[in-house]
Parts: C-alpha cells; structure tokens; sequence
C-alpha cells in the first residue's frame, strides 16, 4: 500500500513539473530568448530585451485579433505616481527597416512586474490598426519599443517574421480548438 502510495505522489508531482511545460515553450540562444503560450484568451510570445530584465510580450487575441504589446520589468518605477486607469498612451514599435506603428491604446501595468502596455484596437474601432501592427511585425527581426518618447527597450526578434508567424500559427490553431 505504500508503494502505491508513494507512487501516486511521485505521480502528481511529474504531472505538476510537466503540465507547465505543455502549456509554455522557452528558447534560449545567445541574445535571442522567447517564451510562447496562450494567456487569458490570447496567443502571446515573449522576448527577453538586450538588457537582460526586460520582457517585451507580443499578444493576439484569439477570437478578436487584437495585437497587443506588454513591456514589462520587477521593479520597474516606470508607472510609479501614474495612473493605473490611463489608456491613451500610445506605445511605438520601430523595426529594424525604419517602418514603425503606434498602439491606439496604451497605459500603465503594475503588480508584480511593472511596466506599460499597448493594443491596436479596441472594441469600437479599425481593426486594421491591429492587422497593420501585425503586418510590421512579420517583416521584423528586431524592434525597439518607446514610451512617451523614451526608448525603453530594444528586442532581438529572431529571423524575419518569427514572432508574427507564431502568434498567427497558435491564434488559428485555437480557433480550431475552440470549434471542435
């Protein structure tokens, strides 16, 4: 009976070390490192910046297409003393070729990372918005993103498109899980 026991918790333990992994794949090379996953109804993969603590998380709303990026740091005093409710802050993406988009949206994110967020569109406007972000998106290999006219973080996006196949591989991906 022990051994039945001690089995079974060996048994929770694996699936609680396994199940994570399934969810959320991590890349790692010389100045290139990306996690990938689905995340509260969006397909999302995240960059770690060429400073080494910055995540620039790039998003794709499954059911709504909405393109969304998240800059996020522990620590960050980027957000201190501003309000969290603000959303009419634009965050810029500039790609490596000098072609650049701008968030329709953007404000403050706190908790246990800081930092700022954007997104394309929102539910009252052009969806073109998200669908030019993306297209920028797949003709990039790197991107530094601003802030109130302040660069806060400059990202190595791999090969061309890499991020943008990605997100659009996993949206349609869910989508047919969700039809299913």
């Amino acid at each position: 009976m022990k051994n039945e026991v001690k089995a079974c918790a060996a048994s929770i333990v694996l699936c609680g070390l396994v199940a994570p992994a399934a969810a959320q794949e991590r890349q790692t090379m010389p100045s290139f490192s990306y996690s990938e996953g689905v995340k509260r109804g969006d397909c999302k993969i995240a960059f770690r910046a060429t400073d080494g603590v910055t995540t620039v998380d790039f998003g794709l709303g499954i059911t709504d297409s909405v393109f969304t990026v998240e800059v996020l740091r522990s620590n960050w005093d980027i957000g201190e003393d501003r309000d969290p409710d603000t959303s009419d802050l634009p965050l810029t993406l500039t790609f490596q070729n000098g072609q650049s988009t701008s968030s329709e949206f953007g404000g403050f994110k706190n908790g246990f990372y800081q930092g700022v967020w954007g997104n394309w569109h929102g539910k009252n406007s052009d969806p073109v918005q998200s669908q030019r972000g993306l297209e920028r998106l797949m003709e990039a290999t790197s991107a530094t993103v601003s802030f109130e006219g302040e660069t806060i973080a400059e990202v190595n996006l791999g090969p061309t498109g890499f991020a943008a196949n990605k997100l659009v591989d996993c949206a349609i991906a869910e989508r047919k899980k969700q039809q299913q």
